[in-house]
Formats: structure tokens, sequence, C-alpha cells
């Protein structure tokens, strides 16, 4: 409950309240549920006060300062906060339908189940907002930074973003019916399929965003005399928010597929009732990239984080016992370890035929202890590590073209043969080498994979190495 004094204090005017309170910075402020309507407030600081339930509507409050303060639901309809400092502050179910916050401070508030109807936020910081369910209808947010603000389940009809930055915002079951975007930068924002885009009025859109210069870029449409037919945005848009998403992890400094594909079923292990599987795998430069597909209303920075701590944890395991067996052969520490580094790189020279190999089979098969892509094949003590063989364009396109070709039939031959026995297995191998026997390109581009191929293409369906090493060499690979 209010304080009378506290009251009568206030309503002496900005200048002696702003006074009083540098003279009592300690005083803990409780005006919760006080009336201040048609309150003149420019300009008063009112940083970290209790205004819960208060009644502030029709006051002018431009340039005021409530950072951190609690207006959770207060009352500020047809207020005036033009210039205002509300970040921090907690607007929780506040009703501030119609009020005036043009290029007011909303960055970190939480706004969440607000009423903003018919509100003036043009040029507003909204920036890491959360404004979930809040009710924006008609409201003015054109100019207005919403970077990573939350608008997931917003009720945004008709509401204007033109030229707003969207840039990283999460707008899950958001509804922008009739909403204007035109100029709107919506560079990694979090769409889904739930999020209504009907009859969205838009004629062009950016897709990219430099937060150093404060710039949108990646126009669309590219040709800046063109601009979106009736419908346009909506259609691309919204068939991109259908299907599923994805997750690029960069990985530029090779990689070591057992650790990744660990990783992976791990993470699908603590994600059971998520669709999540490898899409495909691409070299960029000296960079390599595997891409995930998730639905389109999950995590996936969660997802991004979660997996690449998964695989930084198999890698150590890993490379521990990677640098043991080496120093066993007589490697030293150093040289082991320049081993490892020299063997993870050009584990990523198998780009093509991993990526068919995801592509396949990514979400069919737990990949757990499958030996993909060890760093080493060791052999006897004091034999030479074995490497995977460089593989160019256009040996690379053979080598891939071949692989995905004896990859179809695997799997043709993996549903015709029972290969949870021995004997399926076998019956399996003696096809495919009868099959490899009469293909050339076959028998080459397994040649020129080597060891790291067979793994690939055999590890994932059971069959074990030294099986299809015997069939394969009996065809004079």
């Amino acid at each position: 409950m209010a304080n009378r004094r506290l009251i009568d204090q206030l309503n002496q005017g900005s200048e002696v309240w702003n006074a009083w309170r540098k003279r009592n910075p300690d005083i803990r402020i409780d005006l919760g549920s006080a009336n201040l309507i048609n309150a003149n407030l420019s300009n008063a600081n009112l940083s970290e006060v209790n205004l819960s339930e208060a009644n502030l509507s029709n006051a002018c409050l431009s340039n005021a300062n409530f950072e951190s303060a609690d207006l959770s639901n207060a009352y500020l309809s047809d207020t005036i906060l033009n210039n205002a400092c509300l970040s921090n502050a907690n607007l929780q179910s506040a009703d501030l339908s119609n009020a005036n916050l043009e290029s007011a401070d909303l960055s970190n508030a939480n706004i969440r189940n607000a009423y903003l109807i018919g509100a003036n936020l043009k040029s507003a910081n909204l920036g890491n907002t959360n404004l979930g369910s809040a009710n924006l209808r008609f409201a003015n947010l054109s100019n207005a930074d919403l970077s990573y603000v939350d608008l997931s389940d917003a009720y945004l009809i008709e509401v204007n973003l033109v030229e707003s930055n969207l840039h990283g915002s999460q707008v899950l079951r958001a509804n922008f019916t009739q909403a204007k975007l035109t100029g709107a930068c919506i560079a990694d924002w979090q769409i889904g399929s739930s999020t209504i885009l009907e009859n969205v009025k838009c004629d062009y859109i950016f897709r990219t965003y430099d937060a150093e210069k404060n710039q949108f870029s990646g126009r669309l449409p590219v040709d800046l005399e063109s601009t979106f037919a009736p419908g346009e945005f909506t259609q691309r848009f919204q068939i991109i928010a259908i299907a599923l998403e994805t997750i690029d992890l960069t990985f530029t400094e090779g990689i070591d597929w057992q650790a990744f594909f660990q990783a992976f079923q791990d993470l699908r292990d603590s994600r059971p009732n998520e669709d999540i599987s490898i899409q495909g795998m691409e070299r960029k430069g000296n960079a390599f990239v595997v891409r995930l597909e998730v639905e389109a209303e999950a995590d996936k920075a969660a997802i991004e984080t979660e997996v690449k701590q998964r695989y930084a944890h198999q890698l150590a395991v890993l490379e521990a016992q990677y640098e043991e067996r080496l120093r066993l052969q007589g490697a030293h520490l150093e040289d082991a370890q320049r081993t490892i580094a020299a063997e993870r790189q050009r584990n990523t020279e198998l780009v093509g035929v991993v990526g068919i190999v995801a592509q396949n089979q990514g979400s069919k098969y737990d990949m757990r202890g499958s030996n993909i892509g060890n760093f080493v094949d060791t052999a006897q003590s004091g034999s030479r590590v074995q490497s995977i063989q460089h593989i160019y364009a256009p040996e690379q396109q053979d080598l891939s073209k071949a692989a995905k070709e004896i990859q179809t039939l695997l799997n043709t031959l993996a549903e015709t043969y029972n290969i949870t026995t021995d004997a399926g297995k076998e019956k399996l191998m003696a096809e495919l080498g009868n099959e490899v026997e009469k293909h050339p390109k076959w028998r080459r581009a397994l040649k020129a994979g080597g060891i790291e191929l067979i793994k690939v293409l055999f590890s994932p369906i059971g069959i074990p190495l030294e099986m299809a090493r015997v069939y394969l060499e009996d065809e004079e690979m």
C-alpha cells in the first residue's frame, strides 16, 4: 500500500521529488496501488520504486526514470512516456493501451501479458524484452529495436513494424495478421509453423544485420527497384516456417567422427521427444559444417550448445585414448598430438561420403561405437599410422557418386536379409561382393576411400569391419 507522505512528496513535482530521493538514497519506496491519475511526473526518478497496481492513467511521464521499477498490473493507459527509461522494469500484465512510448528504453523489461493496444512505440528500444503473450494490436513499432525480443504467443494484428529490427527475435505462435513489415530486418528470427503471417503487408525485407554498424543488409527482393507481390512475403516465409529448421555446427580444426556421432546420439537420447537428425555435411573453405535438422519450434540455441559440449567431452576422452595408444607404439607426446591433429583434419576429406551416409541414415541408426573416422587406424606396434587418402575433385565427385550407389544397394540388402544374425550379414556381403565385381567404378572408389570409407559405409548397419574387409578384399580392390 502506498505511503501517504510519499505521495504528498511526489505531488510537489519532479524537481522536489528528485532532490528528496538524492538525500535519501537508501529508502525503499512503496507506491503500490497509488492513485496518480493525470499526474505530471516528467523527469521524475522512480527507479526501483514499487508501483505495482498503481494507477498512472493519463499521466505525463516523459523522460521519467523507471529503471528496475515494479509496474506489474499497473494502469498506464494513455500515459505520455516518450524518452522514458523503463529498462529492466517489471511491466507484466500492465495496461499500456494507447500509451506514448516513442523512443523509450524498455530493454530487458518484462512486459509479458501486458496490454499495448494502440501504443506508440516508434523508435523504442525493446532489445531482449519479454513480450510473450502481450497484446500489441494496432501498436506502432516502426523503427523500433526488437532484437532478441520474446514475442512468443504475442498478438500483433495490424501492428506497424516498418523498418523495425527483429534480429534474433522469438516469434513462435505470434500472430502477425495484417501486420506491416516493409523494411524490417528478420535476421535469425525464430519462426515456426505456428507463427501466423496471414495477409502480412510487406514490400521488401532484410535478412542480415551488422550489429557493429547497426545496419540491415541482404534485401529481398534483391533488386532495389523490386517489391514483393501481394501475399508473396507470406507465401515465402510461411513455407519456410512449416518446414523443419536447421542448425549449422562449424568445425574449424577438423572433426573426429567417432566423437561426433557419439555426441550426436547422446544428444538424441537426452531429447527423446524431439526429432533431431543429420541433414547434411559440407566443406566451407578450411572449415567443416554439419547441418542438423530440428523441429521448427525447437530451442536451437540450447541444442547447439548441448551438442558442442558433448562433442568436446567425447573428443577429450578419445584423444586421451589415442595418445596412450600412440605412446605404446613409441611415439612421443608432441608427435602423437601432431598426428592426431593431422588425422582429424584429413577426416574432413570424407565430407562427400559421410554426407551421403548422414542424409540416408542420420535418423535411422544408432551410430555409437561405430568407429567412424577415428583419428588413427593403429596396427601392430611400430607400424606406420594409416591415414585417410586425400580425395580431390573430380575424384571426390566420383567417390561420392559411387558411395551413394553402394549405400542405396546396402539399404536394399539390409531390408532383404536379417542382418541381426551372422548368416544374414554374410549373405548381404556375398551379394554386395558380386555387385562390386560387376562395377569397376565401385572397386576403384572403395580402393581410393580405403579403410575409412569401409567404416563409414558398413559400421552404421552393424557389419563388422573385418567381415567387410574380407569380402571386399577378395574382389582385389
